[in-house]
């Protein structure tokens, strides 16, 4: 991981690319790589078998697309943008829905349970009486 940090420093040309690759250097769990397709940057997600390409909107599990909806694509984001942050609901819904989380309901975790069916349960753990935690497998 170290190597891959290395080669994105080296590479980096712009001020907050610079700040996440300093940022990741310090958690080996995770790496966000900035990528150059047809002139087209975006950037990538990665944890073992789980892939998030953020401008793309996509998500790949084992290698295989998995189709997901705005709420889940964007819920699933947010976790893995926090890896091991314990997050209520309230935090969840007012990250992905823009909106007041007074009223969330069963919304977010509608949306877990989806998400959990669709890359499996390894993934997003439950913590019990304060919200959803993402874990790196």
């Amino acid at each position: 991981m170290n190597d891959i940090v290395n080669v994105l420093m080296v590479e980096a040309e712009k001020p907050l690319l610079q700040e996440v690759v300093a940022l990741l250097s310090d958690n080996i769990q995770c790496h966000v790589t900035e990528v150059s397709l047809s002139g087209k940057k975006g950037n990538i997600l990665t944890f073992p078998n789980l892939e998030i390409r953020i401008n793309e909107q996509a998500v790949y599990h084992n290698g295989i697309p998995v189709p997901l909806t705005h709420h889940e694509f964007f819920t699933l984001l947010y976790l893995a943008q926090h890896p091991s942050w314990v997050l209520s609901k309230e935090q969840i819904y007012e990250a992905v829905w823009k909106a007041d989380p007074e009223h969330c309901g069963a919304a977010v975790a509608n949306v877990v349970y989806s998400l959990r069916r669709r890359i499996g349960d390894a993934y997003i753990e439950t913590v019990v009486g304060s919200g959803y935690k993402f874990q790196i497998v």
